[in-house]
């Protein structure tokens, strides 16, 4: 209904209300305990809002009760022992608050308790075992607690425990196996060791077994055969090993079977031809061998069959083609040989088939490449094609430019296909990647080729491709890469090739390409990569093109040409360079002194060409370079010093310079000024003994000053800002806690100062951060912005205990957060030693810490704040992972101006790079807006773990873009490894990944107008996380990302396909 404000005291005067429901809207405040008032009340719905407070043990007073939902709210506290006078409750919703505490033993006296939901809270303990004594409990969700101990013996009639995500540990419970009405037991994604328990075959109800994301051990026990009514099965990224039990095919019943990332071994039953209601199977990432069992072609009922990373030997088989609903086919990554069956192409839903990386070959009775594709009419649906890496043959049919409408991913690279590439191929027009590299295709780039109006990676490079190059290719404006080296391509550079200003990767080396380099390529300024070597272009470097180059990041090589003259002195504008490569043929002139000014350079090769005169000292200030090759040219005079030049083993970089001198180990003549008489040395000696007592004198006189200066402010008297309750520390005690402000203290340097950690005389940690107030202005507004901001009180903000103010430190006392920032989770050092692996859970739940707490600050805090510089580092978890945003408003203490708003200022702009809102960049004003940005780039590098200042996102590229362009159908090639790892195989996790990442593509979407607000964003990924816990749960909440997305933009479309990966 989209309410807001407080709820009404005066609702506990409606004595006769039955229901009261006001879930999903935008409720703050406390429960009224008036509420208790309400005698005859039956139901009471408040789920879904942004209540604060406690639970009121007034409520206990509202006998007539029977459903009480309070889920995903903020709720803190523990729960009230008085909620066990409601003897006539039977449904309980606590979940997705902040709840602490113990599970109340009194909750036994809900004898009429039917569900019991207390997920997603902060939990600890045993679980209760009174709980066995609910002889009608059927529902139990504890999921995301923190709870340990033993499921009760007495649960004889609860059918649902949902136990997943606690961080349990240990073995499995006997008791398990007693529970005969059992019918759902989620227990995945916890620390589970041991094996499987066989008793667990003693629950002939059970019908949803999920024990993913364990370190369960030993083989798949045959005896859970007997669980007869199991629909879904999930042990995947376990460490079993062993074969698969035939007897698994007794369970006729089963839907979805999930056994990928284990190491089973053994080939696959053909028995499971018995599985005949069989929807998903998933055998991915195991060491299974052996053929694929022909029987699977019985499954008429399966949509997605996952094989892919085994060892799977023999011919794909022909039977898989009566597999009428099969969707998805992943075979790829195996030691698959022969053809690849005619009957594939019978398979009418078919949308994507992987067959890359095995040793398929073509039919040798037949020229066509692909002839399973050649009845194309009947794959209608198809999306994706990647049958790469393998060792077909023959020729492409022009029947290919029928395919499917909808394909948009076609990779036949490595393969040895010959003949022409057809014309008709320019017909499948939204074809976004077509990787046609390393075959033996022939003949001329079709004409039309401009069809490709979608097309963003076009790879023909490894062929014998001849011709010129066509100058449609500029009319493909989504263009992004484009290869076609190591062909035989003649002719010049079309001039109108940089007419696609998307692209960012040219590969045109190893052809025959004539002409000059043309100017027009400056047009190109996000190239990120370009590479004209080994061909025939001659002329001079334009100076005007490297210029363009200021976004080049990769390499550039323009080398064995016929180029000449000198270097343009714009080689200093390919700043974030790493490789460049000029060297072969006739440039001649000096080597610029500006190339020491490519300061991210790690490989120069100019050599074998007549440069002349000396080697720039500045190339010595190369920090980064690891080689470089100067040989066969015409240098004279001293090898510089330092750097690179130091190294002994760059002998071979100078031979073939003979005007060259420098020390022995180069095996160059000595230099005349390496030999100096003995007055020289003597006065030097003289010198620097001179300059070393001079030093040590000035030395002692700094520090005599400094300690005089040191024990003035260890005296003096405190001086703070905070009024009140808030403690004082005076200058004494932050020198004492930080041993001196003592190196090994420190935690960081930021944009806005430093942080040190220190202990305080009674044992308690702090962090202090030293803030840089530059002039007279930010001193002033320090301290009436600091009396502001000690206001400010969410439990997902980092808490300020308070304020210091001396003449040389000026800042903030805070709470000391154990874990860490999420920077360092989401970029450990090497050794990874004390972080944290963030599954999609963890940052998921990150995600909804961090969106409450920016929620607070644009929409509930007493002065609404913009953050401005919200980022990972700026984000710290506590000792139960929970998020905390720091340096919210540390901007403002910084800035020179005040306004009595945060939220439009224009003071000079405080972010960091990567994470600050398009729009700051072109002058506009700062708005809870720009925070939203960030907080979507910050999704966004959880997920793939790239920040977004990679060196792969420069010129127009962005994180966002890069996402943006594999969504929603090629997320795999963008999350991060071990995150896709952590994603169960099943629709429904899928799903919430694929959502997860929509979520953080609408808040950084590029205009501000589209960016939904913080409040909306975290009622939407709180309903996330509830789907991400249990799909069960979720279907009681109402509330769905779909809102979010009409809110921002009603076009958009939230991609459900869960195939992605």
């Amino acid at each position: 209904m989209g309410l807001d404000g407080i709820i009404s005291p005066v609702l506990g005067n409606l004595s006769s209300l039955r229901v009261l429901d006001l879930s999903s809207n935008y409720l703050t405040g406390i429960i009224p305990p008036q509420l208790g008032q309400l005698p005859n009340l039956w139901i009471l719905l408040l789920h879904q809002n942004h209540l604060q407070g406690t639970i009121p043990p007034a409520l206990s007073a509202c006998r007539s009760l029977y459903f009480l939902a309070l889920s995903y709210n903020q709720l803190h506290g523990s729960i009230p022992p008085e909620l066990s006078f409601i003897r006539s409750l039977k449904y309980l919703y606590l979940g997705g608050n902040n709840l602490t505490g113990t599970i109340p033993p009194s909750l036994k006296n809900l004898s009429a308790l039917v569900v019991l939901d207390l997920a997603n809270n902060e939990l600890d303990g045993h679980i209760s075992p009174e709980l066995g004594m609910l002889s009608h409990l059927q529902t139990i969700y504890l999921f995301g607690n923190s709870l340990s101990g033993a499921i009760p013996s007495t649960f004889h009639s609860v059918r649902a425990i949902n136990l997943s995500q606690m961080g349990l540990d240990g073995t499995n419970s006997p008791v398990l196996g007693s529970l005969s009405s059992l019918r759902s037991l989620d227990l995945s994604f916890n620390n589970l060791t041991g094996t499987i328990p066989p008793h667990l075959g003693q629950l002939p109800n059970l019908q949803i077994l999920d024990l993913a994301g364990n370190q369960l051990q030993g083989i798949i026990p045959p005896a859970l055969s007997a669980c007869r009514s199991l629909y879904l099965l999930s042990l995947t990224f376990n460490q079993l090993h062993g074969s698969i039990p035939p007897e698994l095919t007794l369970l006729t019943s089963l839907k979805y079977l999930y056994m990928g990332g284990n190491s089973l071994t053994g080939t696959i039953p053909p028995s499971f031809k018995n599985l005949s209601a069989l929807v998903r199977l998933d055998l991915a990432l195991n060491n299974l061998s052996g053929n694929i069992p022909p029987e699977l072609g019985i499954l008429t009922d399966l949509e997605y069959l996952s094989l892919w990373g085994n060892q799977l030997s023999g011919n794909i088989p022909n039977s898989l083609g009566n597999c009428s609903s099969l969707k998805e086919l992943y075979l790829n990554t195996n030691q698959l040989g022969g053809t690849v069956p005619m009957e594939l192409g019978r398979l009418k839903l078919l949308t994507k088939i992987y067959l890359h990386t095995n040793q398929l070959v073509s039919d040798s009775s037949n020229t066509l490449a692909l002839a399973f594709l050649n009845a194309p009419t009947n794959c209608s649906h198809l999306q994706e094609i990647d049958v790469k890496i393998n060792y077909f043959t023959g020729i492409l049919a022009p029947t290919i430019g029928q395919l499917s409408s909808n394909l948009n991913y076609f990779a036949l690279s490595a393969n040895m296909i010959s003949g022409s590439i057809p014309q008709q191929i320019v017909n499948l027009t939204n074809l976004t990647y077509l990787g046609l590299e390393n075959n033996l295709l022939s003949g001329n780039i079709p004409s039309g080729i401009n069809r490709f109006r979608e097309l963003e990676e076009l790879h023909l490079g490894g062929n014998k491709l001849e011709g010129s190059i066509p100058s449609e290719i500029s009319h493909m404006q989504h263009l992004g890469l484009l290869n076609l080296s190591h062909n035989q391509l003649s002719g010049k550079i079309p001039d109108s090739l940089c007419s696609s200003q998307q692209l960012r990767r040219l590969l045109l080396q190893h052809n025959k390409l004539s002409g000059e380099i043309p100017v027009s390529l400056e047009g190109c300024q996000k190239l990120e990569l370009l590479d004209l070597s080994y061909n025939k272009l001659g002329g001079k470097i334009p100076g005007e093109v490297i210029a363009s180059l200021k976004n080049l990041q990769f390499y550039l090589n323009i080398s064995w040409n016929s180029l000449e003259g000198p270097l343009p002195q714009e080689m200093s504008k390919i700043v974030m360079a790493l490789a460049i490569d000029i060297s072969g043929k006739k440039l001649t002139g000096v080597i610029p002194i500006s190339l020491g000014d490519c300061t991210a350079l790690e490989h120069l090769n100019l050599s074998h060409n007549t440069f002349e005169g000396p080697i720039p000292h500045s190339l010595s200030k190369l920090k980064n370079l690891q080689e470089m090759d100067l040989s066969f040219n015409n240098l004279s005079g001293q090898i510089p010093e330092g750097g690179l030049f130091q190294n002994r083993t760059v002998v071979t970089f100078f031979m073939g310079n003979p005007g060259l001198c420098g020390p022995k180990h180069y095996s160059l003549p000595p230099c005349p000024n390496l030999t100096q008489g003995k007055h020289s040395l003597l006065k030097k000696v003289v010198l620097s003994v001179v300059g070393t007592i001079g030093f040590v004198l000035c030395c002692f006189i700094i520090v005599i000053l400094w300690r005089h200066k040191l024990s003035r402010q260890l005296v003096r008297s405190s001086s703070f800002i905070f009024q009140g309750n808030y403690p004082k520390f005076s200058y004494q005690d932050l020198f004492i806690a930080t041993s001196g402000f003592d190196e090994s203290n420190l935690l960081g340097v930021g944009n806005f100062g430093s942080v040190y950690k220190g202990m305080l005389r009674d044992g308690k940690i702090i962090a202090m951060k030293n803030l840089n107030l530059q002039n007279e202005e930010a001193l002033k507004s320090f301290k009436r912005e600091c009396k502001m901001l000690g206001r400010f009180r969410h439990r997902n903000l980092i808490r300020i205990m308070s304020a210091f103010f001396y003449p040389d430190l000026k800042g903030l006392v805070l709470e000391f957060a154990c874990n860490g920032s999420l920077e360092k989770h989401l970029h450990p050092e090497r050794d990874g030693e004390g972080f944290c692996k963030l599954g999609l859970s963890e940052c998921l739940s990150i995600a909804v810490d961090v969106a409450h707490g920016m929620e607070y600050l644009h929409h509930d805090c007493p002065l609404q704040i913009v953050h401005c510089d919200l980022k990972p580092s700026n984000v710290l978890l506590d000792a139960n992972m929970t998020a905390l945003v720091t340096d919210f408003g540390i901007s403002r203490l910084t800035s020179t101006n005040s306004t009595d708003s945060l939220s439009t200022t224009t003071f000079a702009l405080k972010g960091s790079i990567g994470y600050i809102a398009p729009e700051y960049g072109l002058g506009g004003n700062v708005s809870i807006y720009g925070d939203v940005y960030s907080y979507g780039i910050l999704i966004l590098e959880m997920v793939t773990r790239r920040r977004p200042s990679d060196d792969m996102f420069v010129g127009d590229m962005s994180l966002h873009k890069w996402v943006r362009s594999a969504f929603p159908n090629r997320l795999a090639e963008i999350v991060d490894r071990e995150l896709l790892s952590d994603v169960n195989e099943n629709m429904e996790d899928n799903k919430c990944l694929l959502s997860f990442i929509h979520v953080g593509l609408l808040c950084s979407s590029e205009s501000s107008r589209e960016r939904p607000s913080m409040s909306d964003v975290a009622k939407a990924l709180v309903s996330l996380k509830t789907c991400l816990m249990g799909a069960a749960a979720a279907s009681n909440l109402t509330s769905t990302i779909s809102e979010l997305l009409e809110k921002c933009n009603p076009t958009e479309t939230l991609a459900s396909d869960s195939s992605t990966f």
